[in-house]
């Protein structure tokens, strides 16, 4: 008897029923009525990964002209992750950087692109020093270059520029400790700001400063050592 062959008929049911979910979501993601399709995205957000077969149904959704929809279909996108990539980098792109979008749209466009790996460098480069849009924005774009990982190597100087910029700096400080070792050439720009006086009394600031040191490997100076 093999006893292996009921999990695999469960595995094949589970499959063929998201695939079904998914369907039928698609379906509703093209209806005229913006509820069902409001409904339709965020339920495919909820299924994460398992709602990789609207990829393509969800990119369209992008262009939606229910605000509400573009931004579902973002954080659908982004619960996907990876491999909605190859498609869907592009169109988040172009709505991060779109000057009449809301920054809710834009937010979630910018949290999606922190899931798609190296492809979302960047677009999220480009909206980090983009100063016309929203702070949130930007700082949604230098949270999600550090969600990156060493794949946002080539954005360490942008980053480090951003220290200086009250509006992202905290934003540029986690992400840059995400970066790890390669943000290692921040490591200066980071003690300074454990030594700016005028910083001295935003403790968050400061231990997001020290814990991002420690990620890259680099020193405290004796003044921010506990």
């Amino acid at each position: 008897m093999n006893r292996s062959a009921p999990l695999i008929a469960g595995l094949l049911f589970a499959g063929l029923a998201f695939a079904a979910d998914t369907e039928a979501l698609v379906q509703k993601l093209r209806s005229s009525n913006p509820d069902e399709r409001r409904e339709a995205a965020r339920a495919l957000s909820d299924l994460g990964a398992d709602a990789k077969g609207a990829t393509k149904a969800l990119t369209l959704a992008l262009a939606d002209r229910d605000r509400f929809v573009r931004r579902f279909a973002a954080q659908a996108l982004g619960s996907i992750g990876p491999t909605a990539a190859g498609v869907a980098t592009d169109p988040l792109g172009k709505l991060l950087s779109a000057p009449s979008e809301t920054k809710e749209v834009q937010e979630a466009a910018a949290t999606a692109l922190g899931t798609m790996g190296a492809k979302g460098l960047d677009p999220l480069l480009t909206a980090l020093k983009n100063k016309k849009l929203e702070d949130s924005v930007r700082q949604k774009a230098a949270e999600s270059l550090g969600n990156l990982g060493d794949s946002a190597t080539p954005a360490v100087p942008a980053l480090i520029k951003a220290l200086q910029d009250p509006a992202i700096r905290a934003a540029a400080v986690g992400a840059l400790g995400e970066i790890g070792l390669p943000a290692k050439g921040a490591e200066k720009d980071l003690r300074d700001l454990l030594e700016n006086k005028q910083l001295k009394r935003d403790k968050g600031l400061r231990s997001s400063v020290q814990s991002s040191l420690k990620k890259i490997g680099g020193k405290l100076p004796a003044s921010g050592k506990k």
